[in-house]
Formats: structure tokens, C-alpha cells, sequence
């Protein structure tokens, strides 16, 4: 779980990545804007990812690193709707469609930290329960299959111009190819991890 000192740190980083998100949307520079969009997305994952392996080093049980897969799932999501509602609402509201995607990353997100908790309390009763971890399984694995698809559908796309601030949704392509990028690793650590430990459904 995670202890009070990590919250406040990452309610720091996600503070400042949000200031200077908004920053480079009202300039208007779209590189500043995918760099500080990558930063944030590659910490939460590179963390997740090493919290990921640690656990499995340390053995601990599959729940523990369903638990912080979850977790840190929950965090990409919470960033990725932080970063759509404080560059649409404040910044660039001329793409309408953002209130939809911010609303549903922040139910993702909301369901993704609920089932960490969830998680977590059976690795503090010291039990797994397995079609919770099933569920987690099938769930990991068709994320992983959808970022996938989602990253590629981004990079090929003629209608995706990232560094084009003329494009009304420029931005949250950016938020969204990095998001599901971060996604990716996610998921892909914890389910290498986790292959021998939980049986498919």
C-alpha cells in the first residue's frame, strides 16, 4: 500500500506535471507539451515496474503484485484524466469531446485503485483469493491487447498530427498514446511475472 510520505510525493509530481502541462498547452508548443506528458506516464510506469519485479524477487504472494499492478494501472488513469481536464478546461476547450474520455479514465481509475485495496487486504489476511486474481489476469491481458492496438492505431493514423496545435485534440493524442504506452509496460511486467503463479481461467 501505499504510505503517507509516497502519497505526498506523488501528489507533488502529479501537481507539478499538471502546472507545467498547462504551461505548454497555453503556449502552444506540443514538444514541451509530449515531454512533459512522457515524463509523467514513464515515472508512474518505471515505478510500477520496479515495485512489480521487487515483490516478485522478494516472493511475495500473487495479490501483493496484483495489488500494486492495479495500483499503479489506477495512477496512469488518474494522471491521464488529471492531464485531459486541466489542459480541456482550463486551456484549449474547443475540443468537446474531452469531458467523455476524462470521465472515463476517472472511473478506470476509480475501479482500478478499489480492486488494489481489495487486493491488498486478502495480502493482509495472508489468503489469495484465485478468481480475483483470475479476473485480474483476464482483465491485464486485455488491456495489454488493447494498448497495444491503441498505440499502433495512434502512430498510423494520418488524423493523429501530435506536433499539429492547429488540431483541436493534438493534446490529448499526446496524453493518450504515452498513457497507453505506460499501460503497456505495465501490464506486460506483471504478466511475465505472474505466469507460473495464477492459473488461467
Amino acid at each position: 500500500m501505499i504510505d503517507k510520505a509516497s502519497m505526498i510525493i506523488w501528489m507533488a509530481i502529479l501537481t507539478i506535471g499538471i502546472c507545467l502541462l498547462i504551461l505548454a498547452a497555453g503556449a502552444g508548443t506540443p514538444i514541451q507539451f509530449m515531454a512533459v506528458t512522457a515524463l509523467i506516464s514513464f515515472t508512474i510506469a518505471a515505478i510500477g515496474l520496479r515495485e512489480i519485479i521487487a515483490l516478485d524477487k522478494q516472493g511475495a504472494a500473487v495479490s501483493a503484485v496484483s495489488a500494486s499492478t492495479a495500483r499503479y494501472m489506477g495512477l496512469v488513469y488518474a494522471w491521464g484524466a488529471l492531464a485531459l481536464f486541466a489542459t480541456y478546461f482550463f486551456i484549449l476547450p474547443q475540443w468537446h469531446e474531452w469531458p467523455v474520455f476524462c470521465a472515463a479514465f476517472a472511473i478506470v481509475a476509480a475501479i482500478s485503485l478499489l480492486f488494489a485495496a481489495t487486493m491488498s487486504k486478502d495480502v493482509a489476511r495472508g489468503k489469495d483469493d484465485p478468481t480475483l486474481l483470475k479476473i485480474g489476469r483476464i482483465l491485464t491481458i486485455a488491456q495489454f491487447a488493447g494498448t497495444i492496438v491503441a498505440v499502433i492505431g495512434l502512430m498510423i493514423d494520418p488524423d493523429k498530427q501530435f506536433l499539429n496545435p492547429l488540431r483541436r485534440d493534438w493534446a490529448a493524442q499526446t496524453i493518450f498514446l504515452f498513457g497507453a504506452l505506460a499501460l503497456a509496460a505495465i501490464s506486460a511486467t506483471a504478466l511475465f511475472y505472474t505466469r507460473n503463479r495464477v492459473s488461467p481461467a
